[in-house]
């Protein structure tokens, strides 16, 4: 494994992941305190008794949220303005998944905008230095309509799953809030080294209910090759006829139809002929009549 920090480039894709890297979600509404850490701004999320992310074969609830500035990824060699990590802990143990959505300078407006433009205004005005806290009260907070429905690359460590979305998926902010955050916190320098970068081209899978019975197999590997494996309830009654086509049965009553129908066709070539040469054709004989 590289020390050296990934760089989120499609010039870096060393593999497909659509299926074996597939982040399926459905996140809730949530209250939420926001904490001024210096380097960043640190958001809590409600638990909830089904968990909203599934990836990785786990099922992962939301721990904490992050918003830093500049970014702690590079894309394409350079940094960007701002980026937004939610974390996750998985259910039953193992890698915590970072799910990481840059955002950058930008006119325009989006749902995901107006949150973050919300929660950076409140944090500057209630909470401008460091160890401050405020309640957010925000009406319909959701990471539902923060976390784009859109490509993303993925890698990992040693310790951490990550998902980013690339600089073409940043969340658009006005240059005045980009400056705001940066007057309340200071740049975190959170190493982000990795060596493998796979891209998932179909993007997250959201609006899903998370439960059991249904699981999509989703390890990243080297390998283009991907597969999806689904698990279902075994008590099934379909009959499988996968076989039957091997069956001596099922041999012998294809023979015998095909011989019927060949006794067929030269029984009426003969007859046919027949009538050609005598004019009479072959009558087929009757059986006896018995009064």
């Amino acid at each position: 494994m590289s020390n050296k920090n990934i760089n989120i480039s499609s010039q870096n894709v060393v593999g497909k992941c659509d299926l074996k890297c597939s982040y399926a979600f459905k996140y809730s509404e949530s209250n939420s305190t926001a904490k001024n850490n210096g380097v960043a701004i640190g958001l809590t999320y409600d638990s909830r008794s089904i968990p909203p992310v599934f990836y990785n074969n786990e099922k992962y609830q939301v721990s904490n949220i992050m918003i830093t500035s500049p970014s702690i990824h590079v894309f394409n060699g350079s940094s960007m303005p701002g980026e937004i990590i939610i974390e996750h802990i998985p259910i039953k143990g193992g890698n915590q998944l970072n799910v990481c959505i840059p955002f950058t300078s930008s006119s325009e407006s989006s749902t995901a905008a107006n949150i973050l433009t919300d929660i950076i205004n409140k944090v500057a005005t209630n909470a401008p230095s460091e160890g401050n806290s405020t309640n957010l009260n925000i009406s319909n907070f959701s990471l539902q309509n923060i976390v784009p429905r859109k490509p993303f690359f993925a890698y990992s460590n040693k310790s951490n799953d990550y998902i980013v979305f690339g600089s073409s998926e940043a969340i658009p902010l006005s240059s005045s809030t980009i400056k705001t955050l940066q007057k309340i916190i200071k740049p975190f320098a959170l190493s982000t080294p990795g060596d493998k970068l796979f891209y998932n081209s179909k993007g997250p899978i959201s609006g899903v209910q998370i439960g059991d019975g249904l699981y999509i197999s989703c390890q990243p590997t080297g390998s283009s090759e991907e597969e999806t494996a689904v698990t279902y309830d075994k008590n099934s009654s379909s009959v499988d006829f996968s076989n039957i086509y091997e069956s001596p049965v099922f041999k012998l009553i294809i023979m015998i139809i095909i011989g019927c129908i060949l006794f067929l066709v030269v029984f009426y070539g003969i007859s046919t002929f027949y009538n050609y040469l005598t004019s009479d054709a072959i009558k087929i004989p009757e059986f006896p009549k018995f009064s």
